[in-house]
């Protein structure tokens, strides 16, 4: 708004409004005769009023213009309430808004470059985002006494996708309604979680590990190094080299997986890949590899067969239940490799720690009755008949426990063998230097054998042909 000077001709006192008549000067001119050496205080005032100042007047510049004698010059007089805008819907954010490749730097001060921050990973129910209401503005006042409307704070919403919902009791939580990664884009407020997470490259530093509650899907490989840790499937569409994956579902890679030897790979369901060398694997499922299992040590549920008609598994100890199947076992240069079947390989530990229990009891008990028989040898007096009563009261405590422990043995051999009709099938040729194992029994491969299949039959393992 353009200045509004307004101007008293008797005292020469002049009032201008300006920004928005937020403010207002006042001028004095001096006093033109001896005789009045001051202004009128009231005067002013009056100016003020004509001028419809009412708001906001600073009476303490007032009384300083005239006991300071600050003539002709521009002095703010009025000042008004400037409105304070509302403030907009706000939001709380419970995962990382912007994705960092910065690494991770543990307490010991470890900088970890396969460890950075662009995948955020969430539970079902979990909160996402708090949402705090937009606040209306508080209306000012200019100097005329005029209100001033504020500005209320802006409704801002957040578009909600799959996998997440408002909390029923609660409209202003935002929870996700299944295990996965969430997506949000600043730019548009869209938020989604996701239960497939796809990497459109390889697993390396531009990812960093990946650890989700979804499922995978990488389109290039695992590069050596780095992890994937998910309670779903993996998919991969290159090779895994070297690396560690870690989930309780299903793991498939297009072209195969390379290990070290020592890093143990952990799935909780079924493994399919073109080929596995090198690798340690634990599997609560079967496993499926399409041409060969090189130098490996595999531990399965359910079966490990070898899916094309030139496949081979060569070297390592592969374990499963009920069958392994392969056109080829071993090689003419009879490298050791070791096949076993018949046994549960998540009863093992239970069914070893029952026999080590039940052993060390049996040497205990033969200890303890040589301790009693030189006791019987060596007096018999009172005290040690008594000593020699206590030792058989012991003895007996002790042949109770050892035939409990027994019973709880069998239990654990029986779950431990529980497998109906093992057995090893080879549809082409096994070699001399492969082990087969069913159940508590070993056959060695001395000879090179064709199209026969490995069956335990009144506990000796025996070989049938096979086509």
């Amino acid at each position: 708004m353009p200045d509004n000077p307004k101007v008293n001709k008797e005292q020469e006192i002049k009032i201008v409004i300006s920004d928005k008549n937020m403010k207002a000067f006042l001028t004095v001119k001096e006093p033109g005769s001896e005789q009045q050496e001051t202004v009128d205080v009231n005067e002013i005032y009056r100016a003020l009023e004509r001028a419809g100042v009412k708001y906001g007047i600073q009476n303490e510049a007032v009384d300083q213009l005239i006991n300071e004698k600050k003539w002709g010059e521009k002095i703010l007089v009025a000042i008004g309430t400037e409105p304070t805008p509302g403030i907009d819907t706000r939001f709380e954010y419970y995962f990382p808004t912007e994705k960092s490749l910065k690494p991770q730097i543990s307490e010991n001060g470890r900088v970890d470059y396969k460890e950075i921050s662009i995948v955020n990973s969430v539970e079902k129910d979990a909160v996402l985002i708090k949402k705090t209401a937009p606040t209306p503005g508080t209306n000012g006042v200019d100097v005329l006494g005029n209100p001033v409307s504020a500005i209320n704070g802006r409704e801002i919403n957040i578009t909600l996708g799959k996998g997440v919902y408002l909390d029923k009791d609660d409209n202003l939580l935002i929870k996700a309604s299944t295990d996965g990664v969430v997506f949000f884009n600043p730019r548009n407020g869209n938020l989604e979680v996701q239960q497939l997470y796809i990497i459109s490259g390889s697993v390396n530093y531009s990812t960093g590990n990946v650890h989700v509650k979804s499922s995978v899907e990488v389109r290039g490989d695992v590069k050596p190094g780095f992890s994937i840790t998910t309670p779903y499937n993996v998919e991969v569409k290159g090779v895994v080299e070297v690396a560690d994956i870690s989930c309780e579902g299903t793991l498939k890679v297009k072209d195969g997986i390379t290990g070290d030897g020592n890093r143990v790979m952990k799935i909780g369901g079924d493994l399919h890949s073109g080929y596995i060398n090198n690798q340690v694997i634990k599997c609560g499922g079967s496993v499926y590899a399409a041409n060969e299992i090189r130098n490996c040590v595999i531990e399965c549920e359910d079966e490990v067969m070898i899916m094309k008609t030139f496949g081979i598994i060569i070297g390592g100890k592969i374990t499963a239940p009920g069958r392994i199947t392969s056109p080829v076992i071993g090689n003419i240069y009879n490298i050791p490799t070791e096949i076993q079947v018949g046994i549960v390989p998540r009863n093992k530990e239970k069914y070893l720690a029952k026999n080590k229990e039940f052993a060390a009891l049996q040497k205990q008990i033969e200890d303890f009755k040589k301790n009693t028989t030189m006791l019987t040898q060596s007096s018999d007096s009172d005290s040690a008949a008594l000593n020699l009563t206590m030792y058989k009261t012991q003895l007996k405590e002790m042949e109770e426990k050892l035939e409990l422990v027994r019973k709880e043995a069998k239990e654990a051999e029986d779950a431990y063998f529980s497998v109906a009709d093992p057995g090893v099938y080879i549809s082409k040729t096994v070699y001399p230097g492969v082990i087969i194992k069913i159940r508590h029994s070993v056959y060695e491969v001395k000879e090179e054998l064709s199209h026969v299949m490995f069956k335990l039959i009144k506990g000796d393992i025996i070989h049938l042909p096979y086509r």
